[in-house]
């Protein structure tokens, strides 16, 4: 009898310990956060950690919430929450980035759009357009991400106008999670810039990569892999085959102020002294959820180019910005 004792005791210590565990959210992603959940909301649940302090996470990416302490957390309709979480394991379950009418190209989108304009007159006439979208969707382990820049400017002088750029460039790329921070991806990337000779220049590609970070804040991506370059220009042709690596940059250093920087570049894989890079970097600042001013550096830089053209262009451009979808 004296041996049950310690037994029960046991028994009794660990129905507290699971009583009392923590907290747990799956992210769709498969990372998983433990803490202590404060706050719910149809949009929104904010977990108290150790190591991070108070997170607040989207809905959308969470994959699954386990909580044996709703109620003593302060969320009062448990059984609502219950609910609103069964409907968000049951869409990433069943959804895709491509399910809905229309392969869902018309829904479930978040991003922005921006327009900036510049005008001179006087000792110089000069007009500068830049226009660019940037959007991304995501569902369950896949991500479609859309971005599309345009840069026009002109100058009159002594009664005669001409362009001096008129490019626009884009791209689109799917990803798809092949485990906790591996992802592979497809992507297509296109340009054209009249005034450099290039008629269209299209690359088809495809690769892995790797989530290096991925925290409330912060997200760091890299990727590799193969690219196929074909180029419409003044002169012949070209067909390359190239490898690309890249890095994705994300931070929110406040609600309002967000830095996003992306980098490609592209070697020639049958001549390595060709190569070529893309970067973008911009500073959003959000007046309003919806509304705000973004400032954007770019460099567009090809060691060979066609014709007599540069081989680097630097963008510096700025202007208001609007944004779509679910705001965080």
């Amino acid at each position: 009898m004296k041996h049950r004792y310690p037994i029960i005791l046991c028994l009794l210590l660990l129905s507290f310990v699971i009583v009392a565990r923590a907290d747990e959210i799956k992210l769709s992603n498969g990372d998983r956060i433990t803490g202590k959940i404060k706050e719910t909301s149809e949009q929104t649940v904010t977990i108290e950690t150790d190591y991070a302090g108070s997170l607040t996470i989207r809905r959308s990416a969470i994959s699954s919430i386990n909580s044996n302490n709703l109620t003593n957390a302060g969320i009062t309709e448990r059984q609502s929450v219950k609910s609103q979480t069964r409907k968000t394991n049951s869409e990433s379950e069943n959804n895709s980035v491509f399910s809905g009418p229309a392969f869902g190209l018309f829904a479930g989108w978040e991003g922005n759009g921006s327009v900036g304009f510049n005008y001179s007159s006087g000792n110089s006439n000069n007009s500068t357009l830049a226009t660019g979208i940037r959007a991304v969707k995501k569902a369950g382990g896949e991500t479609l991400s859309f971005y599309a820049r345009s840069l026009w400017t002109s100058t009159r002088s002594r009664g005669r106008t001409s362009t001096i750029q008129n490019a626009y460039w884009g791209g689109i790329r799917f990803d798809q999670n092949i485990g906790s921070n591996l992802f592979s991806f497809i992507s297509f990337d296109f340009e054209r810039d009249r005034p450099k000779k290039l008629s269209f220049r299209s690359v088809p590609g495809a690769g892995i990569g790797r989530h290096i970070l991925r925290k409330q804040h912060s997200e760091i991506d890299i990727i590799a892999g193969g690219a196929w370059n074909r180029t419409f220009q003044t002169g012949p042709n070209t067909d390359t085959p190239e490898i690309l690596s890249g890095l994705n940059i994300k931070h929110k250093f406040t609600p309002r102020l967000k830095f996003q920087k992306s980098f490609t570049f592209y070697q020639n894989a049958t001549d390595l002294n060709e190569y070529r890079f893309m970067l973008d970097a911009t500073l959003n600042i959000d007046v309003t959820k919806r509304v705000g001013f973004y400032i954007t550096a770019g460099d567009r830089f090809n060691n060979d180019p066609a014709g007599q053209s540069k081989k680097n262009d630097f963008l510096f451009t700025t202007g208001i910005k609007w944004s779509f979808g679910t705001k965080n």
